[in-house]
């Protein structure tokens, strides 16, 4: 099997939550925190500081999971701040 961890600059903690109501199957503990689902063949383990990209054959395909879920959290932060302003 192979992996991918990217190690992130900042605490992501507060995405959380978020992919967990925009992302279907997505499981999350606001204990731990971690964040975990699948998107198409891969496994995502998302944690404060890294996630953890698993079946990741190589660097493109890590970086197609890393834009799909930065776009995925943009978006549902976007929606709610439209719905509070």
């Amino acid at each position: 099997m192979t992996r991918a961890v990217i190690k992130l600059s900042s605490d992501i903690s507060y995405a959380m939550p978020i992919m967990k109501r925009v992302i279907e199957g997505c499981a999350y503990s606001k204990e731990v925190p971690i964040a975990a689902f699948r998107y198409k063949n891969f496994g995502v383990i998302v944690q404060s500081h890294d996630i953890t990209i698993n079946h990741a054959g190589d660097e493109t395909a890590a970086k197609t999971v890393m834009d799909w879920l930065r776009d995925v959290v943009n978006a549902a932060d976007a929606d709610d701040s439209r719905q509070q302003g």
